[in-house]
């Protein structure tokens, strides 16, 4: 699947649980699913930028994880 069809579909499951939400009137109402998308999303973008960084690159800042004790 290309990025722009998993976007579009991402967009479409997200205006379903607006949808869902207003519905029933609780804002938590597919959050779960909100969240694993939106995590997704951000770690294909972060991946992209790494892999690719172009003019971001002289903004980018590498943070090495903690290393346990």
């Amino acid at each position: 699947m290309s990025t722009k069809d998993r976007l579009e579909q991402s967009a479409r499951v997200l205006e379903q649980i607006d949808r869902r939400r207003e519905e029933a009137g609780d804002p938590t109402v597919g959050s779960a699913v909100e969240r694993f998308l939106l995590e997704l999303e951000f770690r294909e973008l972060e991946s992209d930028v790494l892999a690719d960084p172009g003019a971001l690159e002289s903004q980018l800042v590498r943070v090495r994880p903690r290393r346990a004790k």
